[in-house]
């Protein structure tokens, strides 16, 4: 008779425990859906298959393809693409430049600074790249990743201004060039050369998300069959 109520007890435990698994698991699936703004009860009508994980390259943690567009939408992907793009062409540079100028005449510190920045500001940029592109091709559009895409770019906006112009720690705008011209020297020289083109990149990250910015409503409101026709009904 123990036995079987053990048995019958162990089953109820194993039934409770399914059944807070399965809750746990819901409630889970639910937040991480509201955090990345997506509703597993919207059905997407697209086309695009958002469950091939492909991008970014080697760590496959989303879905990214311009084959699946055309036309104004997959102009305005590649333009928030680009600036994605930029935004690394400029950590890199950048990088560079202070890696040249802590060998000559600056401060070692700034090297850690330009870590810091490829660890914060290319996670950052892809993130608000990804919101743009899910929620301007979603069908219907997702408006949580919209308003996601329009306040991390409206941020990336204000430092790309910023950076654009002071020269502190490891940034290189505008005003670092005065500093170079002082030192002299081909280390100066070729400093100065990498300083207007990461203050350029910054400058074209600013045009473009402030396009991106302003675009993306256009896009996303554009009528469902434009960019993807939907089949015949059989």
């Amino acid at each position: 008779m123990r036995v079987c109520a053990m048995c019958d007890i162990n089953r109820k435990c194993e039934f409770l425990y399914l059944i807070m698994e399965n809750i746990v698991k819901g409630v889970a699936e639910y937040k991480i859906n509201d955090i990345i703004g997506s509703n597993p009860e919207v059905k997407d009508t697209s086309g695009i298959n958002w469950n091939n994980f492909n991008f970014p390259p080697c760590l496959n943690l989303v879905h990214f393809s311009l084959s699946e567009l055309r036309g104004s939408l997959k102009s305005f992907v590649l333009l928030i693409y680009f600036s994605y793009l930029i935004t690394i062409a400029v950590m890199v540079i950048n990088l560079l430049s202070t890696i040249v100028q802590v060998a000559k005449f600056s401060s070692g510190i700034n090297i850690f600074y330009c870590f810091l920045n490829l660890i914060i500001f290319i996670p950052a940029g892809g993130f608000t790249f990804y919101k743009g592109y899910s929620g301007a091709c979603h069908r219907p559009p997702e408006n949580v990743s919209i308003l996601w895409y329009r306040i991390c770019q409206a941020v990336l906006c204000v430092l790309w201004l910023v950076f654009s112009i002071i020269r502190a720690g490891c940034f290189d705008g505008w005003t670092r060039i005065s500093y170079l011209n002082n030192k002299g020297g081909s280390a100066a020289g070729f400093c100065i050369f990498l300083t207007v083109i990461e203050a350029l990149g910054y400058t074209a990250a600013l045009v473009l998300g402030v396009i991106g910015i302003v675009r993306i409503s256009a896009v996303a409101d554009e009528p469902i069959g434009q960019e993807f026709p939907m089949p015949d009904k059989v």
